[in-house]
């Protein structure tokens, strides 16, 4: 179309003069195009998680990456990456179109795709396509990726055992520190994340650690954490019982229960503490975590109390508090104290019936076990005695004759001691008609702790005593053998079994069928978990041997 162009000048004259063009074409032509060439790198694709077990949990944020490279002979302008999820998992949050900046030619680029897992979270198998578009047509080809998805797995914090131990008494007094235990732990499939203890006391009882606020950032499935608390209780402190409340939360404000634990006073406690080390192990199924042996716990109650049945209990243990200072009993206090509970609950002693000392001097087992053989003396030939002792024994390197070690006496002296064949003499003379004897001790000059061993530097064979009356004796251990601990369990290995078979049976066993059983099971596992040999022994008077291996507890 021709051009028209006006030109207009203002003379003096102000006249006007006007034109037209010589008509013209103009051919108006654009630069070839210069498209990018986009392209996923090979090996680039990387799915991340923060859990480690590569899938998509819910509650969870990972990223897909790759890296994008534009080869073209333009830049990569206007480009987008489209993610879809094409199996349908719910619960996965992603956006569905994310603007990338410029590429230039030659460039490349990380490119990052968020992935959230959230609380609806569906297990399954998320098939992903991703695309890199242009918007004249150039992007990449789609590539797809498959990752797990796993749903919410709730954790489950709960107060799985406390235990009450202390350095400074035997019973919780006023006045005395103790230290309360509590085994956190978590029993859910899921993480638990910021876990928080507090623990409430009671007026008159003060927490000398002074962490009732305490913090655990994260516990595994299955995964356990041992709190400890020193506590202490004044005189204004009138209760039976002190109630300590246990408040648990974890992140979410919905998985965790606490719990009120009462505790008694002037109940015996004992000054095992427990020491959890090392990563625990992942197993199929969740163990409840437990500070006390299987034994401790569901002891059976029986409905039947003998009258006529006396109990003398003796668990020696703290023999440090000599000049000539032997090494303890390990778990020697632990052994009588759940024997103590099994007498009461299981084999029918009533409590008045009962005599139970620990870390017991010269002077106070003799004054109980005369004590006792009077006791059974007035109660006529109807009385039976079980008498039970976890400690240190020691023969004389003379005679052989065997001793209970008292805990002020040692290996270098047995002037004090108390003399085996004195004890029997006594409970035989007493005329009752069953007497039981039970030792955790042996008497070769070794040991749980080989600390009278050490003392005298010899082993000796001991002497088998004489044995009168009615009276059946089982022994932890044979002739020079040591008697060993299982310290899994915190008791010494014969004083485990000897309450495994009562815990099993609920007393309802035969001295005959216990016999076999401490034989087969002390006899083996001594050699599993400790590598030496340990094999129990019955000894009898003549008057029972044939009759004893069918005398039971009913």
């Amino acid at each position: 179309m021709p051009f028209l162009v006006g030109f207009i000048q203002q003379a003096k004259s102000q006249q006007v003069v006007t034109a037209v063009s010589e008509s013209k074409y103009v051919n108006i032509t654009k630069d070839p195009p210069r498209p990018p060439y986009l392209e996923v790198l090979p090996n680039s694709i990387i799915f991340s998680e923060p859990g480690g077990n590569n899938m998509i949990d819910a509650n969870e944020k990972t990223v897909i990456k790759f890296t994008l490279a534009n080869s073209g002979s333009g830049p990569g302008l206007g480009l987008k990456v489209l993610t879809e999820e094409q199996a349908g998992i719910g619960g996965l949050e992603f956006a569905r179109s994310q603007d990338l900046p410029v590429l230039e030619v030659g460039k490349t680029l990380e490119v990052v795709v968020p992935v959230s897992g959230k609380m609806n979270t569906t297990d399954g198998l998320a098939r992903f396509s991703l695309t890199v578009s242009e918007p004249n047509g150039f992007g990449t080809d789609p590539f797809r990726i498959e990752i797990p998805t796993r749903s919410f797995q709730s954790p489950n914090v709960v107060i799985a055992d406390h235990k009450v131990s202390s350095q400074a008494t035997t019973t919780i007094q006023k006045r005395k520190p103790f230290d309360l235990e509590v085994l956190v732990q978590n029993t859910g499939r899921g993480v638990a994340e910021n876990v928080k203890v507090e623990l409430i006391v009671p007026q008159h009882i003060f927490c000398l650690s002074a962490n009732e606020f305490f913090n655990i950032p994260s516990l595994e499935s299955g995964e356990t954490e041992v709190v400890s608390y020193n506590l202490i209780s004044n005189n204004e402190y009138n209760a039976e019982t002190i109630p300590f409340s246990i408040k648990l939360s974890e992140k979410h404000g919905k998985y965790a229960s606490g719990k009120t634990l009462n505790v008694s006073m002037n109940q015996p406690v004992n000054d095992i503490r427990l020491t959890i080390t090392g990563e625990q192990e992942k197993l199929p199924e969740i163990v409840m975590g437990s500070l006390t042996s299987d034994v401790d716990r569901n002891i059976p109650v029986g409905t039947v109390k003998h009258s006529n049945r006396v109990a003398l209990i003796i668990g020696n243990e703290n023999y440090s508090g000599n000049l000539n200072a032997e090494v303890n009993v390990e778990f020697a206090r632990n052994d009588a104290q759940v024997f103590r509970s099994y007498a009461l609950s299981v084999l029918g002693v009533k409590d008045e019936n009962l005599f139970y000392i620990s870390d017991a001097s010269a002077a106070r087992m003799r004054r109980e076990i005369d004590r006792v053989s009077e006791l059974l003396k007035r109660m006529g030939n109807e009385a039976e005695l079980i008498f039970f002792y976890a400690g240190h024994g020691f023969p004389d390197e003379t005679s052989g004759t065997p001793f209970l070690i008292p805990v002020d006496v040692d290996g270098t002296n047995l002037s004090s001691a108390i003399p085996l064949s004195e004890v029997y003499r006594k409970f035989s003379n007493t005329g009752a008609s069953r007497i039981t004897v039970f030792l955790d001790a042996c008497f070769s000059g070794g040991g749980r702790n080989q600390g009278l061993l050490a003392a005298r530097g010899v082993r000796i064979k001991p002497r088998q005593d004489a044995i009168s009356g009615n009276m059946v004796i089982f022994t932890a251990s044979s002739n020079e053998q040591s008697a060993l601990p299982l310290r899994d369990e915190k008791h010494g290995l014969f004083t485990y079994y000897l309450l495994k078979k009562l815990q099993e049976t609920r007393g309802r066993v035969t001295y005959g069928e216990l016999e076999q059983f401490l034989k087969q099971n002390v006899g083996q596992d001594a050699l599993r978990k400790n590598g030496k040999p340990q094999d129990p022994e019955v000894l009898y008077s003549p008057s029972v041997a044939d009759i004893w291996r069918n005398w039971n507890w009913q």
